[in-house]
């Protein structure tokens, strides 16, 4: 399979095959595997601990955590308001914006 976009010939990974890649890096099976249900707030909270102390020892990590404190908390309601509004056809897109994007991301793949 090429790459559509930029007619390159590069070979692109299917979708089956990005999912089956994907399910190994998180350790299952691809056959009949349904994706986990959104997390909550405190299974956040608790994954985010976890790791702290996994990777307290990581050269950097410190400077990382610092920088995380610093950004906003995830606003799960806003979240569900833009998908509602995406679902209902109310929210605004911008097709040639959007096809901006692709193409800037594209340079920066090529590069």
């Amino acid at each position: 399979m090429t790459d559509a976009i930029s007619n390159n010939s590069r070979p692109v990974q299917t979708d089956v095959s990005l999912r089956k890649t994907l399910e190994k890096a998180k350790g299952g099976g691809f056959a009949g595997a349904v994706m986990p249900a959104a997390a909550t707030e405190s299974e956040i909270a608790a994954s985010k601990s976890a790791a702290a102390e996994r990777g307290a020892e990581v050269p950097g990590f410190k400077k990382i955590t610092e920088r995380l404190k610093k950004e906003p908390e995830f606003d799960r309601a806003k979240v569900d308001s833009i998908k509602q509004a995406i679902q209902n056809g109310q929210y605004p897109l911008n097709p040639r914006r959007i096809a901006e994007s692709f193409v800037a991301l594209e340079n920066l793949i090529s590069n």
